[in-house]
């Protein structure tokens, strides 16, 4: 299990900087990481982008996608993260989108579904995760993921 401060020392090691577009970690991702000292020397831009006219307005993610697939999907998580590298030409793009709780915003998706896409350089990693817990916890578990993925996909 790895923490925020073995990731963010990889990063500056590879000397690379990472963009995270977040919506159900609503930031917590970054923050996490820029809680350790340097963090400035690997992070530049970060969005937070709950609603859905927020992936459209600020991420350009097809209005289509989001009808189409979900919000909570693969789909539109790839799109966040593909328009996100685009924008900040950071090596590392990092998106969430998902279901906390205590309600949904579609009957299909259930609460603790969260989709996540890893884009470092050009290669794209997607993953759906079903976690357990309330709002809190699975914001959490989806950032101590995210870390873990992180660190052993650069390692």
């Amino acid at each position: 299990m790895r923490n925020n401060y073995e990731l963010v020392e990889l990063l500056k090691l590879r000397q690379l900087k990472i963009a995270t577009a977040e919506s159900i970690t609503g930031g917590k991702l970054i923050s996490t990481l820029i809680e350790v000292p340097g963090a400035s020397k690997i992070t530049e831009q970060n969005y937070i982008v709950y609603s859905n006219l927020a992936k459209i307005n600020v991420l350009n993610v097809s209005k289509e996608t989001i009808v189409g697939f979900g919000v909570v999907s693969k789909e539109v998580a790839l799109d966040m993260a593909r328009n996100l590298q685009r924008m900040t030409k950071a090596n590392i793009s990092v998106s969430t989108t998902g279901e906390a709780g205590p309600t949904t915003s579609s009957e299909h998706t259930k609460i603790g579904t969260v989709c996540i896409a890893i884009i470092i350089n050009s290669k794209e990693f997607l993953f759906e995760k079903h976690f357990q817990g309330d709002r809190v916890e699975i914001i959490n578990k989806t950032v101590t993921f995210i870390i873990n993925e992180l660190y052993n996909l650069i390692n």
